[in-house]
C-alpha cells in the first residue's frame, strides 16, 4: 500500500473503529499527519495548525484502533500511550491472522489451509495489488491484505 492509497483509505474510513489496518496503512497516514503539522507550523498560522490537528484527530485515532486490532489487541491498548514507547512498540508489531477476533471474516481460516500442487494446477490467479499468488479459497491476500475478487 502506497502513501496516497493509505491516506485515501484512512480518510474514507474517517470514523470507522472496527476492522484492521496494516502497518503500511498506519505509518503512511502517520507520515501524512506529521508532514501536514510541520507545514502548518512553518507557515506560522496557529489557527490553521489547530484546524489541521482537529481534522486529522478522528481518522488518526480510528487508524490507530484498527492497527491495534490487526495485532489482535483491543482499543483499550491506546491507553498504554501513557507508558513511554510501549504504544509505539505495539503499533510496529506484525499483524496477527490466526485467532484474531478483529481480523476480516475468512482471513483466519486460511492459516490452517493445506495446499497441494494439484490444488494449484489450472487457472492460478494473483493479487492485483502486490502480485502474490492467490491460494484456492483465499479471500484476502496474505501479503498486502487486499480483498481478492471472486
Amino acid at each position: 500500500m502506497g502513501f496516497a492509497d493509505a491516506v485515501k483509505t484512512c480518510l474514507r474510513k474517517y470514523a470507522i473503529f472496527n476492522g484492521t489496518a496494516s502497518r503500511p496503512e498506519y505509518w503512511w497516514f502517520f507520515l501524512f499527519d506529521v508532514i501536514g503539522s510541520v507545514v502548518f507550523a512553518l507557515i506560522g498560522v496557529v489557527a490553521l495548525r489547530d484546524l489541521w490537528s482537529l481534522a486529522v484527530l478522528l481518522p488518526g485515532l480510528a487508524v490507530g484502533v484498527r492497527r491495534l486490532h490487526d495485532t489482535g489487541r483491543s482499543a483499550w491498548w491506546l491507553l498504554t500511550a501513557l507508558i513511554p514507547f510501549w504504544l509505539l512498540i505495539l503499533l510496529c508489531l506484525e499483524g496477527k491472522v490466526a485467532g484474531n477476533p478483529y481480523a476480516p471474516a475468512g482471513a483466519s481460516s486460511m492459516s490452517s489451509a493445506t495446499v497441494t500442487e494439484t490444488s494449484l494446477s489450472g487457472g492460478a490467479t494473483y493479487c492485483s495489488n502486490c502480485g502474490k499468488l492467490r491460494l484456492p479459497g483465499q479471500e484476502f491476500c496474505g501479503s498486502c491484505g487486499a480483498k481478492l475478487p471472486d
